[in-house]
């Protein structure tokens, strides 16, 4: 297969560089190579094909080489070409291959009219845009060096201001809270003691089981269960069930079934009855 982009490999990009055609070069090397007589294609150079034969192109070179080191690809290139491989088998097909920057085209006579007519009726306009520029040109003036300093010191510091709220934008989304928690945990425990309260008869065992199945709930959820929990035993309990309220907190103490206790009492009242709960001996 072949491609109009790898004609500029092929070909001299300097259109005053003179090339040798296949009749200059002779019968022999046209039989070789299958060239035709105005083929400018060295094809006994290392990765030149033989499928196409090409002439030497028309060139536009490019505007600003200086830029490029000299290496810059021509503004324009029009190549007659003709690909013959496997005659018999694909037949011959003759084209102009243009090569504009990285657009290319495959043209037949009537389209390379109309593309010869539509440069014509630039030239004019292009002319004409060529005076206006000059005028234009006038009111030019160069830049003031602190001024543009500044302003690009001001826009850098936008941008990073910018950056800034993308990156915080971007910054990943906290974890949802996690359902449980002492306070949660707390009202569990309550429940369950309660429960436990009405089918046990040994009443500090439940509590204890409870009590440890809630600190291992809470610690499940990454918390730390009354780490700075008052702690005091409640003497109904023989100090079993101690108070959950925070150290160092006013008035009686209140343990995870929710009553209400002093130390050194016999006796602990419920919070939501208010009603006398037996001690357990």
């Amino acid at each position: 297969m072949y491609s109009t982009a790898q004609a500029l490999t092929t070909m001299p990009s300097d259109q005053h560089t003179h090339v040798l055609t296949a009749a200059e070069r002779g019968p022999e090397w046209m039989a070789t190579y299958c060239c035709t007589p105005w083929c400018a294609m060295d094809h006994s150079s290392p990765g030149v094909t033989s499928e196409w034969h090409q002439a030497a192109p028309a060139i536009i070179p490019p505007l600003e080489a200086q830029l490029h080191d000299g290496n810059a690809e021509p503004f324009l290139t029009a190549h007659v070409t003709t690909v013959n491989s496997e005659p018999d088998v694909f037949g011959v097909r003759s084209e102009l291959w243009i090569w504009s920057g990285g657009d290319s085209y495959e043209l037949d006579e009537e389209q390379t009219d109309r593309l010869i007519a539509n440069i014509e009726s630039f030239l004019p306009l292009l002319r004409e845009a060529r005076t206006l520029l000059a005028e234009a040109r006038k009111g030019d003036h160069p830049c003031g060096p602190a001024a543009r300093a500044k302003a690009e010191a001001e826009g850098e510091e936008r941008m990073a201001a910018l950056k800034e709220v993308e990156a915080a934008k971007t910054e990943p989304t906290p974890p949802p809270a996690s359902p449980f928690s002492v306070e949660s945990c707390s009202r569990m425990v309550q429940v369950s003691v309660r429960v436990a309260l009405q089918h046990a008869q040994d009443v500090p065992v439940m509590a204890r089981s409870v009590w440890a199945a809630a600190r291992a709930a809470i610690c499940e959820a990454g918390a730390e269960p009354y780490l700075y929990g008052c702690g005091e035993g409640n003497p109904a309990y023989k100090g079993r069930l101690p108070c959950v309220l925070s150290s160092g907190h006013d008035g009686d103490h209140r343990s995870s079934t929710g009553e209400a206790f002093v130390p050194g009492t016999e006796r602990a009242t419920t919070a939501h009855t208010g009603q006398a709960v037996q001690s357990v001996k």
